[in-house]
């Protein structure tokens, strides 16, 4: 009897004791979906403390140091795999996000499966398994594993961002636009589905609605450095580049190193004409993006003006070398040359940017990061890192059939790699198989369709004759980016070669006004002034045709088209004298 009564006693401290260790851990779990690890650590620490067994925390606090960015504080958690069998999914899918984030991604993909056994798994889990498998070249498993998330929850947040910026990578702006508002619908507050659809919106071309949503990002949270970014790059398209630099110095630093933000900077620079800094930021960006040819011939033009001649020459002369190099490139290692006073070694090099470009296919050229992942890689070439720079260099030797086999090998390692498929297509385009090689880049934009991917697609159909399709998916891949100046520039250029000159003027004069006035490119300048002078507008037909005379005295399109203008114009002297000239320039 009296240990009856004892126990009775007893009991209501042990209830209070079990409510409070269940009141913490609720708390902990409460700060995690808000995003507060901290918080969260200190709650499930005092509810471990109050009696809560480890294996009912261990996912929980591991997901609470992963919040914290203290990987190795989430490890001791997660890595022994010590969960209750309630938390064993969670547990699970914690240690996958920490070996995703530490760059484990063969451990992260185990953890993923040992989570998802007997069970179909969360949308929040496949999420996080398609962004593995994007991450590791599996493309096209990443687009199932988001339709996967959404078959789970088609209303969680994380899902359809996810699978909106899938469809923006594989069928544009416009269409990635409605998963974001799908999303936005369930989750109004969500700052990362926000800035997803700010930065969608703007490239667009939607600018003020661009400025709300960033507007509202800032409401949520006064200091988010991706709101600043993003209304940095609207004040720079508008041309407001104090502002946009203002702007860009409210990041915190927090964008320093991602490529857009580093053009941005660079861009900025270069306008205030700081050009030590424009090549200190620009030189990071070409070496962390070596196929980034923006960021190349910005690069070369802020050295160019930054008095560093010589290394321009140093690492643009390879580039020269080359049959396929632009009209810029030539001229920018020309300038360098004349500016050191070799006059004798700048003149080939102007006088092959005034020729016709050549339309032979050329492979890209290796570049010191090619090489340097040859050999990093040498031991094991079937490497991923190291599959452009190869068959770069195979290409270039002409080695098409070994190409072939290595890329054939490259498909069968990492199956449902877009990056290979196109790879396989440019080794067969490179063969004059352009029905495979039409084949391969398709599977390819089913999850990643960039301009140049199109490109590469459009040159295949003509390879085929079938111009009209080729500019019918130039025409379908400008819809869904309305405000990119290379992809209205190669059409309008396209349907002039066609004919289709009324189609041909609107679009080469957007691509004129997204390339800043169409800096000094005569070809575009020319091209505008036959169309003008085709539907009768002489004046602007002859400020166009000088304008590309201006820009390359040299340039034998420019110097035609000038004269075909002048002699409309009933200036025949003049119009006689330019034709004169063309007979000493190259093709003359």
């Amino acid at each position: 009897m009296l240990a009856a009564l004892a126990l009775i006693a007893l009991t209501p401290p042990l209830l209070a004791a079990q409510e409070g260790a269940s009141a913490m851990l609720e708390q902990g779990r409460e700060a995690l979906r808000r995003g507060d690890g901290l918080a969260a650590e200190v709650a499930l620490r005092r509810a471990r403390e109050a009696g809560i067994e480890q294996g009912e925390i261990s996912a929980l606090m591991g997901e609470a140091y992963l919040q914290q960015g203290d990987y190795a504080d989430a490890r001791r958690w997660l890595a022994e795999g010590y969960f209750a069998p309630d938390q064993r999914v969670h547990g699970f899918h914690m240690l996958a996000r920490l070996e995703m984030a530490e760059g484990n991604l063969d451990a992260a993909a185990s953890a993923f499966a040992r989570a998802l056994e007997g069970n179909p798994g969360t949308a929040e889990i496949w999420v996080d398994l398609g962004r593995l498998r994007y991450r590791a070249g599996q493309h096209h498993q990443a687009l199932t594993a988001a339709e996967e998330a959404l078959r789970r929850n088609g209303e969680d947040p994380r899902a359809l961002e996810f699978r909106g910026q899938i469809a923006r990578d594989a069928d544009g702006l416009l269409a990635a636009l409605p998963w974001f508002e799908k999303g936005l619908k369930s989750a109004p507050d969500d700052l990362s589905l926000l800035g997803e659809y700010a930065a969608t919106l703007g490239e667009a071309g939607r600018a003020k609605d661009m400025l709300r949503i960033t507007r509202r990002m800032i409401e949520l949270d006064p200091e988010n450095p991706r709101a600043f970014y993003l209304q940095a790059v609207l004040a720079a398209r508008a041309g407001d580049y104090m502002l946009a630099r203002r702007l860009l110095a409210r990041t915190q630093d927090r964008f320093d190193e991602v490529p857009a933000a580093m053009m941005l900077e660079g861009v900025l620079e270069m306008r205030a004409e700081n050009w030590a800094l424009a090549v200190d930021v620009l030189d990071r960006l070409a070496r962390s993006q070596p196929d980034n040819q923006r960021a190349a011939l910005l690069l070369g033009r802020a050295m160019l003006e930054n008095g560093d001649a010589s290394e321009v020459i140093a690492r643009y002369g390879p580039s020269v070398a080359r049959g396929d190099a632009s009209p810029y490139v030539l001229m920018l290692v020309a300038r360098a040359h004349e500016v050191l006073g070799n006059r004798a070694a700048a003149a080939p090099l102007l006088d092959r940017a005034a020729s016709p470009p050549s339309a032979s296919i050329v492979p890209l050229a290796l570049g010191e990061a090619g090489e340097l992942a040859l050999f990093r890689w040498g031991g094991d070439l079937d490497r991923l890192d190291g599959a452009v720079p190869r068959v770069r260099q195979l290409l270039a030797a002409g080695n098409v059939a070994e190409a072939q086999a290595y890329v054939t090998r490259l498909g069968a390692r990492f199956a449902g790699s877009a990056d290979i498929e196109v790879l396989s297509g440019d080794v067969a385009l490179a063969g004059r198989d352009a029905a495979r090689a039409l084949m391969l880049y398709s599977n390819a934009a089913q999850v990643r369709r960039s301009l140049s991917l199109t490109q590469r697609m459009v040159a295949a159909l003509r390879m085929q004759g079938r111009d009209a399709e080729g500019r019918a998916l130039l025409a379908a891949y400008l819809v869904q980016h309305p405000q990119d100046g290379d992809a209205a520039l190669a059409l309008g250029y396209m349907q002039a070669d066609a004919g289709e000159w009324n189609r041909a003027e609107p679009l080469l004069r957007f691509a004129r006004e997204q390339r800043d006035g169409g800096g000094r490119d005569p070809v575009l300048f020319a091209t505008l002034a036959d169309a003008a002078l085709r539907r009768g507008g002489a004046g602007e037909a002859l400020a166009d045709a000088e304008t590309g005379f201006a820009a390359q005295r040299t340039n034998r399109r420019a110097t035609l088209t000038l004269a075909r203008v002048l002699e409309n114009a009933g200036r025949k002297d003049a119009a006689t004298a330019l034709l004169e000239k063309t007979r000493k320039l190259p093709g003359g």
